[in-house]
């Protein structure tokens, strides 16, 4: 960023900025930018393709001798993927999503507190707009063949902690008819979901942890929590789905069961404006492209609550995401950022 001429920050949680002013100083700032951080066994492509094209944008728009009206600002916001920060952290710390009464010793991990939570709130007032160019994550444009996806809405994210309470017990003593087997509730009760879901329209679902206790292979389990993800670009979709699942579990499962939200992230659409642009930017450039929803939250979702927010798809090789052969050619992502700065200098020249 320095060497691209901007002006560097690093804000207290760890979101680094590089800005650039532009021509009207009244104007208020165009903001681009993605995540640079991964899943665990995570690949190269996913967020940092966008940091990367974000600032490769700046540099093409400079490069030519151009200067916009806009002032410019590229973001790498940190803890996207966010684990028990809850996803999107970077980005929602400087719209002001982050909750106040989160657990010090959470924050205390990363050497962070409120206090740094809140002084990295940014001035959303101050931002026309916020562009980001990311992987697809899915295989609808690679299986397609098309190499531009401009998504128009990111879906909403619930988690609900299941909790299955048997009883623990000798494996070896206690006859399989007096058993009070927590897997084996949850076995049953997932089999019944998985073929409810599987014909399901409009939302998809993940159970990604199973933990059983108290874990010895010479015990019948006593307990069994999971954690249900579901998603959608339609909350009340689901919300239907949850009602469904905490249903199921409690007419199947005949032990006592829990089910309770950990997190709701509500589904977001993108502006139609920006949304405009980029298809605008792709029909200047002869670049064919797909409207799309996106199956994956992004930074974006938690900053267009707060500004328009607009995004640009490149292709995953075979949908590959969150694994170390996650893939995008450079031809491919060339081509996003070449949309990305059209669809900057479209914005800067629509947006008052």
């Amino acid at each position: 960023m320095t060497e691209a001429g901007m002006l560097t920050r690093v804000d207290p949680v760890g979101n680094l900025f590089g800005f650039v002013a532009g021509s009207c100083p009244e104007t208020k700032t165009i903001l681009l930018g993605s995540h640079l951080d991964a899943v665990p066994g995570g690949g190269i492509y996913d967020g940092a393709v966008g940091v990367i094209g974000a600032l490769e944008a700046v540099r093409g728009i400079r490069e030519q001798g151009l200067v916009t009206r806009h002032s410019l600002e590229v973001a790498a916001f940190i803890a996207e993927e966010g684990g028990d920060l809850g996803g999107t952290f970077g980005s929602r710390a400087f719209v002001g999503e982050v909750p106040t009464d989160m657990p010090d010793e959470v924050l205390g991990q990363y050497r962070l507190s409120i206090a740094d939570v809140e002084a990295s709130r940014g001035n959303t007032d101050s931002y026309c707009c916020y562009l980001e160019l990311h992987i697809e994550q899915g295989p609808v444009l690679w299986e397609k063949g098309i190499p531009i996806g401009i998504p128009t809405a990111i879906v909403g994210i619930s988690r609900y902690k299941v909790r299955i309470v048997g009883e623990a017990n000798h494996a070896g003593t206690t006859p399989m008819i007096n058993r009070k087997d927590a897997l084996r509730a949850a076995v049953r009760v997932l089999d019944r979901w998985y073929d409810l879901v599987d014909h399901a329209h409009g939302f998809v679902c993940n159970i990604g942890t199973l933990k059983i206790l108290p874990g010895s292979v010479a015990v019948v389990p006593g307990e069994v929590e999971f954690v249900l993800e579901l998603r959608s670009t339609d909350d009340a979709t689901t919300e239907l789905g949850a009602r469904e699942f905490e249903e199921m579990l409690h007419t199947t499962v005949a032990i006592p069961s829990q089910f309770e939200l950990l997190v709701r992230k509500p589904a977001v659409r993108m502006s139609e404006s920006l949304v405009n642009v980029i298809q605008t930017s792709c029909a200047e450039l002869g670049i064919q492209y797909l409207l799309m929803p996106s199956g994956a939250s992004h930074d974006a979702s938690p900053l267009a609550r707060h500004i328009p927010a607009g995004m640009v798809f490149v292709p995953s090789v075979k949908g590959v995401s969150h694994r170390k052969d996650e893939f995008t050619p450079i031809d491919d992502i060339a081509t996003g950022v070449e949309v990305l700065m059209r669809a900057l200098l479209g914005a800067d020249g629509r947006i008052p």
